[in-house]
């Protein structure tokens, strides 16, 4: 047979393995049930069974052809044919019947051809499919560099101002895919992002607006810490804020629960605007955010100091981030101090029952 008319025969024997799919329900089916991919594929199965290196070679060609065609059709008829397509190709990959990459291959190569927002239904099948997609994934090679590959091209096509949770969900499809110990994914030196700190109003002379946003930059940099007399300072800036928030509690009507799902597409910023202070002291949602914020950093300073830190350098197989910080007894106590004290009002700061507390605490 022609290598044409062959590449057109196997192209259909993929598009009748999508209809049977589709019509047998495959993309509903959760796990992601292999017997129905070997009942709906079963001709092109056939055609890989002889273990030649041509006939993979030209099945895979097929199908690369074919995924180009799907997109294009009309309406909505593309979408569960391309679902059915990558929960096929996704079984025959794990199992070795097809390059392993492949399904992820033919995957970026609709998501380029998509608009963004077909691109996002068709991620959220991604996600339910990521046990048998990612299974046995590298970022080293394989199908874990096509996986990143495509992830990174979604990622810059995503306008962060209106679809910010679908960039979340990428980036946490990315993470979760890897081990926590995968080098791609760990700061191995230990570096800090200081380039999106708040800047407040120099000239404002209020000094609890001067405190509350001069913790952003030691929450951005901790090695800040290290230098003349910060330790004093930040202490002082996280006490007056705490301070603030508890007499702001103390006058204020029942704090509004704080949810945990993301409402709406709008993004996060920082509003700096002195005359906004206030407002933002008896806002239950800033007081969450800065306070998760106080015991994320106190937690991380407080595990670099002391016998914590003895403690680390006799294990740690990465001495680079084991740098620590030179505290005294008595700052160190008064951390611990401001730690205990964050803790308890985070626990008071929504009217929850300490859920919102938990689930930190837990993470």
């Amino acid at each position: 047979m022609e290598t044409g008319s062959r590449v057109e025969y196997l192209r259909s024997l993929a598009s009748k393995a999508v209809d049977t799919a589709v019509e047998l329900r495959l993309a509903q089916t959760d796990p992601l049930d292999a017997s129905v991919v070997g009942v709906a594929a079963a001709p092109l199965i056939a055609e890989l069974s002889d273990n030649d290196a041509q006939h993979q070679r030209d099945v895979e060609y097929a199908l690369h052809t074919y995924v180009l065609l799907l997109v294009q059709q009309s309406g909505d008829t593309w979408y569960p044919r391309l679902l059915a397509l990558a929960d096929i190709v996704a079984v025959l990959s794990d199992d070795g019947t097809v390059d392993g990459s492949l399904a992820f291959t033919l995957l970026e190569e609709a998501l380029d051809t998509l608009s963004i927002t077909q691109a996002g239904r068709v991620f959220a099948h991604i996600e339910r499919r990521a046990h048998t997609l990612c299974r046995g994934v590298s970022a080293t090679g394989g199908k874990g560099i096509v996986m990143l590959r495509m992830c990174n091209a979604l990622l810059r096509r995503i306008p962060q101002a209106t679809m910010a949770e679908l960039a979340g969900r990428v980036q946490l499809f990315v993470a979760n895919s890897f081990t926590l110990s995968e080098r791609s994914g760990v700061n191995l030196r230990g570096d800090s992002d200081t380039t999106h700190v708040a800047k407040a109003d120099e000239d404002d002379d209020d000094e609890v607006y001067q405190a509350f946003w001069l913790l952003q930059r030691y929450f951005a940099d901790p090695q800040m810490l290290t230098t003349g007399e910060a330790t004093t300072k930040f202490v002082e800036a996280l006490r007056r804020t705490q301070e603030e928030f508890r007499s702001s509690s103390s006058g204020a009507r029942t704090a509004a629960a704080v949810t945990l799902v993301p409402q709406g597409t709008e993004t996060l910023r920082h509003l700096t605007a002195p005359a906004l202070l206030r407002m933002q002291l008896t806002d239950s949602a800033v007081k969450c955010q800065v306070l998760v914020q106080a015991i994320v950093f106190l937690r991380h300073v407080l595990g670099l100091s002391g016998a914590a830190l003895e403690k680390l350098r006799e294990t740690a197989t990465n001495k680079l981030v084991v740098s620590g910080f030179a505290l005294e007894d008595s700052e160190l106590a008064q951390l611990n101090d401001l730690h205990r004290k964050a803790n308890k009002q985070l626990l008071s700061a929504t009217n929850d029952r300490g859920l919102f507390s938990r689930t930190v605490h837990f993470v």
